[in-house]
């Protein structure tokens, strides 16, 4: 028996139910249920999901359960977004949630949603769609956009606008339809601004996903290819000048859609119109996808799934490297840092225990730890910590680029332990991941100390449970070795092994 996998999702909008098995051609869908459910308006209205609410989603969480033990599915992936992410008393919704239904809730951050989406976007993109292409993923309270150029990342941008949070923003002025997509459009000019800065030229592939992209394609009379709707320019503008005075009693109408999904069309659609216009004159690209469909890709096609996670890893990197850049800082040198950190990491595995994705904190900390210094040189390694932690870095999620911060925070001369702020607002285990790729950080800018040039080569090694890391020059390290004695001191304290620097003469 082929094994099954179910994933339930509480959107803001509805709950959804999804349950697949590997096919011949990718993940194949055996049943697919849907309710809706506006729990977004309780969150975004009053901050917080009623237990009425509550009541209701238990007890279609509980016929969702129904459904896949009909299936034989043994291991059940419950998730939420924004809805329940954003509300005040989310302690005790996903208590009493575990309670009425027995399942372990997942709320995941808005970054892990779009890394989620994205990564099975890109997975099933043609190698056309790659280049000079806009990629924007619209949820209920935030958009995100990424730029794609010759099959790469290169910047990206997240700002806290979704179709459900202006719908509830704005919803006084939606009997007088005609001013309602006036103070709609007048509310988007800075995120248009925006825009702007952020996209220097047009791009000619448009590529849309998000929780109401699925009806406008419908609306729209898009064309399925290999399960992507493909709606056409044309068609996409006629719709939006067809709905724009409509109120959505109407809409619903007119459409056969229920009118708790009518009420997040509207604003939806005007925010798909800002954006079209940075785009060329080709279709819009729609994949169909969930944070759903995402998971039981990684389930039932693991392998698969590693290389696109791969892949999305790189674009993480070049993220990085372009905000760096952004700020002045000088890229030789923090290749240098990133990949002679990365080196230890790799001769340390069997000390210290991390993975892959810890290696990749590791190296964007190396990448922007110094990008406090735009601000204030002097204390650049405390503003690089706010600054992170403020940054849209593509693939990283909230608890992640907390990391990253506290990483670059204590590459210098901040001792962690010794620091009674950052530190002491991290848990255990934060902690100890933190001072362990710390450790290894402040090596690695020890050896370039001088910040010039001196090394033809870096070499890392251990031996007899010692690191020792060798330069190759003909120039004088004493700096470097005095920089690598006074930042030792945390590597040894963390692993419990003693660190040398050695100088290999060349000519």
């Amino acid at each position: 028996m082929k094994k099954c996998v179910a994933v339930i999702e509480i959107a803001s909008n509805e709950l959804r139910l999804k349950i697949g098995e590997k096919g011949n051609a990718g993940v194949k869908i055996l049943e697919s249920i849907s309710n809706p459910m506006a729990l977004g308006r309780d969150t975004f209205h009053s901050g917080k999901i009623s237990f009425e609410s509550l009541e209701k989603a238990a007890r279609i969480i509980n016929g969702y359960k129904s459904v896949a033990g009909e299936y034989g599915v043994k291991n059940i992936f419950a998730i939420a977004t924004t809805a329940v992410r954003e509300s005040k008393n989310k302690d005790f919704i996903l208590d009493q949630l575990k309670v009425k239904t027995g399942l372990d809730l997942r709320v995941i951050d808005d970054t892990q949603e779009k890394i989620y989406i994205n990564k099975m976007v890109i997975a099933t993109l043609a190698e056309e769609e790659m280049n000079s292409t806009l990629i924007a993923h619209l949820g209920s309270g935030n958009i995100s956009i990424f730029v794609l150029k010759e099959s790469k990342v290169v910047a990206g941008l997240n700002i806290k606008i979704g179709a459900l949070r202006i719908s509830e923003l704005f919803d006084d002025y939606r009997e007088n339809t005609a001013n309602y997509v006036q103070v709609i459009k007048e509310y988007l000019h800075p995120f248009q601004d925006a825009m702007g800065n952020f996209i220097t030229e047009k791009l000619q592939n448009f590529v849309i996903s998000g929780n109401e992209i699925e009806t406008i394609s419908k609306m729209c009379k898009a064309k399925k290819k290999n399960g992507t709707n493909i709606i056409t320019r044309q068609s996409f503008m006629e719709t939006y000048k067809a709905i724009k005075d409509m109120t959505p009693e109407e809409i619903a109408q007119k459409y056969d859609i229920s009118v708790e999904k009518a009420e997040n069309i509207l604003p939806a659609i005007i925010i798909y119109s800002r954006i079209v216009k940075f785009t060329g004159d080709k279709n819009i690209i729609s994949p169909a996808f969930t944070v759903g469909d995402s998971i039981l890709y990684e389930e039932l096609f693991p392998e698969s799934a590693r290389l696109v996670t791969k892949s999305y890893c790189e674009f993480t990197v070049i993220a990085a490297k372009n905000i760096a850049a952004k700020f002045g800082g000088n890229m030789d040198y923090i290749d240098s840092v990133a990949n002679t950190a990365l080196r230890i990491f790799d001769k340390m595995k069997k000390h210290h225990g991390l993975g892959s994705r810890e290696r990749l904190l590791l190296q964007t900390a190396a990448i922007l730890e110094d990008v406090g210094k735009a601000v204030n040189i002097r204390e650049h390694d405390r503003i690089s910590y706010h600054m992170i932690k403020g940054l849209d870095i593509v693939g990283i999620n909230e608890d992640e680029k907390h990391s990253i911060a506290a990483i670059a925070y204590y590459h210098n001369d901040v001792m962690p332990y010794e620091d009674n702020g950052v530190y002491a607002n991290m848990d255990f285990d934060e902690r100890v991941k933190v001072c362990k790729l710390s450790a290894i950080l402040k090596l690695a800018n020890a050896v370039y100390s001088s910040h010039n040039r001196k090394f033809e080569d870096v070499n890392v090694r251990m031996s007899n449970n010692q690191l020792i890391v060798t330069v190759s020059t003909y120039k004088n390290i004493d700096l470097e070795k005095w920089s690598f004695k006074k930042n030792m001191q945390l590597f040894e304290d963390v692993y419990g092994i003693k660190t040398v620097l050695n100088k290999r003469s060349v000519m």
